[in-house]
């Protein structure tokens, strides 16, 4: 620390130079022509101008603007008036709240006349200020209401059955003279946890062309299937034997087939496999698992390529023939990929229209189209819910579309979550077989009536150039077969089938809470690659969720074949193991006009960085295929920068990988046969997630697909909505339903929200209460994921039990405290003392060793407060010390990973920290970046340059999790923290560190933004802080002596704006209303 002389001739440095020429931050402090007070950024229900709402009493919210320091809102009125005239007269014939006496600028509720079904409201809002001065009338903004009763519907469900053909979906399999085959030396029954390789070679006759290629496998438990060094399949489970065209890897002369085997358990095992070559002479070959195969206990590096002494090796066992053993028979599940279905109308306007609004929704996924326009570029409508309980519309206007005369109104429905694939066991039909739209128009006229159009009996149907569409298996598009004009009046649908009318199910119809998933960027490519004659690797330099557009020109049938990938082989051909049974491949059958076509698919999406294509007649350019990322539209609201690169791209990556998995749910990944709603990614996320995006409205929607995922006992699942994965989450999975609405309400302050999950919390916790012991400790038998994916460190499941016990009745007793439940707030706050003094009983020593005693175990500890006092000191110790022994590396999963940095801290360890940040090698951040990562990856080992890439059946390149450290980093780096709901007061306290020269982190809170940038140079540190209107802040900063500290060229304590200055613990503490500071200081 620099001496109190030095300080003092700093900052009669900075008095001289101000004197001498303006800063930018005197120029800030005080401006003659800033930003004026007034409100801004209108929302309603946490959306700007939203269609649809239907809620009878919205609330409202808007940012308080201006640059002026200490500003305040004193009052506000709000007016809301029924039209456009009435409102710029200030007549709120609908409300005029008056002038209200508060500082409140979130989720004022609307408390004016009665709203009716499809209402337009317009307002405008004005404030006060600290001086009680008025400001502007805001702009105008606007909410439509949605269909707030169901009588409010004249729309019936719709289809085309004769769409769906699925039959054959699932037939015995043939495995010939195949035989279940293991590894010879792992006697018994119960074969051990282990990883074994077979191997073998056969022949195929060179005098023929090969014509066909047929791979049938399955094994006990996962496996991956190569020839010739290439993978032809890889399976999970041996439930699901695999059936697969085999033809690109088969070649004639000596093939080399090898199979990696995964016994996830000690239990049975087992390998079967049957290889069918035919070739066009007429002749066939196979090659069948028996006692010919060759097994080697360990796969080793590079098992699927590198030379291996077939003779040398000892034969593989038959351990049972098809049929027998633990298996039995076994059925092969073919794809079953119905054609999305058409379905139209016609109607006449033949009166001036003031207004025109769709309200729709589907029981699958569907766009609605309208004279010859698709209503919405919105994907993925009406997006994904326990369908069996609610379905969600969304609502559109239309007036422009809408003609005198004749017009038409159309849809296409696709499968989507309710009858698609969805999740890993190639399962679908979640819900239901027959995929319906229910929509309707509703016109009004300039003369006071209206008309409905609604699907009904009367509507058409037929199939078109969709053949194919699903969120897992890609989307076949086959331009020929296009029905040009389907969707303008006057097409000639005489031929067109009736449609199919009713319902699997009778869900309750609500409006769509959360934003629509969109399409948000494009990517070009950066590098092409011709990997074989005619097929071609593109790199878009990016991991993305998202849909290629093509642009090509060919003869009618020519078909293009595009294939996505998020790493590359080692041979840059793309790497599609980790993608499991998701077929992922999208198809453009040309219509061979002569002129471009350009094609991108609605129905379905990846995740991916390369994408192969092939089928073209020349070479891609940049606009052949373009890369159009999506996700929920999410408004940005952080922005992070800083003078290292390595930190940057780990922001960058962070970002991306939100994006690509906030799609409708919070999904776990954008690629394989998974992209569930897992909670515990979620709830270890949801803090971070609220930094870069605005997730209010994202998050009200999710927390009801969790409570409608909720047991009757109060258990919540493991995914949401609940499918395919089961309804018993466990250990900080099931958590997810009190920390989510917890979160939410502390960042936004909704407190709706909170008051609507808060019976579930409640249940959630009674059900933890009465399963476990009477210390409240764990039952005998419970189900935990544990730790996921930490390394080389087995935390006791419980310990990770009981630490989210002990949080989830703490959250559960402030979140009664904030909805005035005194009673339960002390019933929850007693439950979390009572764990507290079990978990210190059962689980901690004297010596602050935490059972497990591994990283995880203590940041369980020390976050949840579970240890006090002496005992607390060491096992702040201790986890130090764990670290150390790893060589100064991290050793946690998804759990531990979301608290130890800011665990770290909170002891005072920030050198820690920050060596844990900047780490490059294995297992860290910076590791995946040094080789090239662009997203965060679900394992610290997704791939390493020893062992290649890991676990096929869990290795996913963009999981959020290990995402959460930029929570960390905002209130560390950044120094942004919360000092009380949705940062009405605040904290800015940076970490300077001599590894960065700069760091900038802004955050756009609902109270507006809040924005750190510090420096170091030349021995001087530079804080730059903007704190938002209407809020204070305390900004804490490493200098000792407060005299020594400028402000925008002027001492501290006479800095205007500056209400207190004073030396805390060594720091100097300023106390300061809102405005833009700059605070000039030695550097530490």
């Amino acid at each position: 620390m620099l001496n109190r002389r030095f300080g003092r001739a700093l900052l009669a440095a900075a008095l001289a130079g101000a004197a001498a020429s303006p800063s930018r931050a005197q120029q800030a402090a005080a401006p003659a022509d800033g930003l004026a007070f007034s409100p801004a950024y209108l929302r309603v229900e946490a959306k700007v101008d939203p269609l649809g709402v239907d809620a009878t009493n919205p609330r409202l919210s808007w940012l308080v603007a201006s640059s002026r320091r200490g500003e305040v809102q004193s009052a506000y009125q709000v007016v809301v008036s029924s039209d456009a005239a009435k409102l710029a007269a200030d007549e709120g014939d609908l409300w005029d709240s008056g002038k209200v006496q508060s500082d409140e600028t979130t989720g004022v509720a609307y408390a004016g006349a009665p709203l009716k079904s499809g209402q337009k409201a317009l307002w405008k809002v004005r404030l006060w200020d600290g001086a009680g001065q008025p400001s502007d009338w805001s702009a105008p903004a606007s909410w439509t209401v949605g269909l707030l009763d169901p009588s409010d519907w004249k729309a019936r469900w719709i289809g085309y059955d004769a769409a769906r053909d699925d039959k054959a979906a699932a037939v015995e399999a043939d495995f010939g003279a195949a035989k279940w085959i293991w590894h010879a030396d792992d006697k018994g029954g119960d074969k051990p946890k282990a990883h074994r390789l077979f191997v073998t070679e056969f022949d195929v006759p060179a005098d023929s062309p090969i014509a066909e290629a047929t791979l049938l496998a399955g094994a006990d438990d996962s496996h991956r299937y190569t020839v010739n060094g290439e993978l032809i399949a890889a399976g999970t489970s041996h439930k699901v034997p695999l059936q697969v065209d085999a033809l690109r890897a088969v070649r004639p002369g000596k093939n080399k087939l090898r199979v990696e085997v995964e016994n996830g358990a000690p239990s049975p095992a087992g390998l079967i496999a049957r290889l069918t070559v035919k070739l066009k002479d007429g002749r066939v070959v196979e090659n069948v698992t028996d006692a010919s195969w060759k097994s080697v206990a360990d796969p080793g590096q590079n098992w699927h390529s590198r030379e291996i002494d077939v003779a040398g090796l000892p034969a593989a066992e038959v351990v049972a023939n098809y049929g027998d053993g633990p298996w039995g028979k076994l059925t092969v599940t073919k794809l079953v990929l119905p054609k999305p279905a058409l379905l139209r109308t016609e109607f006449q306007v033949s009166k001036p229209v003031k207004r025109a609004t769709v309200y729709t929704t589907a029981l699958g996924i569907h766009d609605v189209h309208l004279n010859g326009s698709r209503v919405s570029d919105d994907l993925f409508n009406p997006g994904w819910t326990d369908y069996t309980k609610r379905v969600l519309y969304r609502t559109y206007d239309v007036t422009p579309l809408v003609a005198q005369g004749a017009n038409a109104l159309g849809a296409i429905v696709a499968d989507g979550w309710y009858s698609g694939y969805v999740g890993f066991g190639k399962v679908r039909d979640h819900y239901g077989k027959k995929t319906r739209v229910k929509a309707q128009l509703v016109v009004e006229y300039a003369d006071g009536t209206s008309d409905v159009i609604a699907t009904g009996p009367d509507w058409k149907a037929a199939v078109g150039p969709f053949l194919e569409a699903d969120f897992l298996m890609g989307e076949t598009y086959d331009a020929r077969l296009e029905k040009s004009g389907w969707d303008r009046p006057g097409y000639d649908a005489s031929s067109w089938a009736a449609v199919d009318t009713g319902s699997e199910m009778d869900p309750k119809v609500e409006a769509h809470r959360g934003p629509a998933v969109t399409a948000y960027q494009e990517l070009r490519a950066k590098t092409y690659s011709e990997v074989k004659p005619g097929v071609y690797v593109i790199d878009y330099g990016q991991n993305f969720a998202g849909v290629p557009r093509i642009r090509v020109r060919g003869e009618a049938g020519r078909a293009i074949t595009l294939r996505f990938a998020e790493r590359l082989n080692p041979d840059g051909t793309i790497y599609t193991t980790n993608l499991r049974e998701a077929r992922c491949i999208d198809t453009y059958v040309c219509k061979g006009t002569g002129e471009d076509e350009v094609w991108s698919p609605r129905f379905t999406f990846h995740g991916y960085q390369y994408l192969e294509v092939s089928g073209l007649k020349s070479p891609p350019n940049s606009e052949t295929v373009v890369g159009l990322a999506i996700s929920s539209a999410t408004p940005v609201v952080g922005r992070f920068q800083t003078s290292d690169p390595m930190l940057n791209q780990l922001y960058s990556n962070i970002v991306w990988t939100q994006r690509m998995n906030f799609i409708d749910i919070p999904t776990d990944c954008p690629q394989r046969d998974e992209r569930l709603g897992w909670t515990g990614d979620a709830q270890v996320y949801i803090k971070t997630a609220t930094l870069n995006a605005d997730v209010q409205a994202f998050f009200d929607k999710w927390l009801v697909d969790l409570t409608d995922g909720q047991r009757a006992d109060g258990q919540f699942p493991m995914v949401a909505p609940v499918k395919v994965a089961g309804d018993d989450g466990g250990p900080a999975w099931a958590e997810a339903g009190v920390v989510c609405p917890w979160t939410i309400y502390q960042v936004y302050n909704d407190k709706d929200v909170l008051a609507r999950q808060y019976p579930s919390m409640a249940k959630y916790v009674d059900f933890l209460v009465n399963r476990s012991t009477p210390d409240l400790l764990p039952p005998e038998k419970y189900h935990a994921f544990g730790d996921w994916l930490s390394i080389g460190a087995d935390t006791p499941k419980d310990v990770i039990y009981t630490a989210y016990f002990a949080l989830a009745a703490r959250l559960t007793s402030q979140a009664a405290a904030a909805l005035g439940k005194a009673e339960d707030a002390k019933k929850y706050a007693d439950v979390y003392e009572k764990i507290k003094a079990s978990f210190n009983k059962a689980y901690v020593g004297d010596d602050g060793v935490v059972k497990g005693d591994t990283q995880a175990c203590y940041v369980l500890a020390l976050a949840n407060d579970l240890v006090d006092g002496e005992r607390a000191k060491k096992a702040a110790e201790l986890l130090v010390k764990r670290i150390e022994d790893k060589d100064w590396h991290l050793s946690t999963g998804f759990i531990g990973t979301k608290d130890l940095m800011l665990v770290l801290s909170k002891i005072g360890r920030q050198d820690v920290a920050y060596r844990l940040l900047f780490n490059d090698t294995f297992p860290s951040w910076g590791f995946s970046i040094r080789h090239g990562a662009t997203s965060i990856w679900e394992r610290w080992d997704g791939w390493t340059p020893d062992k290649g890439f890991q676990d096929p059946g869990m290795n996913s390149f963009a999981h959020y999790s290990f995402g959460a450290v930029y929570g960390w980093i905002v209130e560390n780096v950044g120094g942004i923290h919360a000092a009380d709901v949705a940062y009405k007061k605040i904290v800015i306290e940076p970490q300077l560190t001599d590894k960065l020269t700069f760091a900038t982190t802004s955050y756009r809170s609902v109270r507006g933004e809040i924005a750190v940038t510090w420096t170091r140079a030349g021995g001087v540190a530079t804080v730059d802080v903007t704190v938002p209107p209407n809020t204070t802040a305390k900004v804490v900063l490493p200098a000792a002596d407060p005299a020594a500290v400028a402000e925008s060229g002027v001492a501290l304590a006479q800095a205007q704006g500056v209400t207190k200055a004073a030396a805390e613990a060594g720091k100097t503490v300023a106390e300061i209303g809102s405005g833009r500071y700059v605070f000039t200081f030695a550097a530490p």
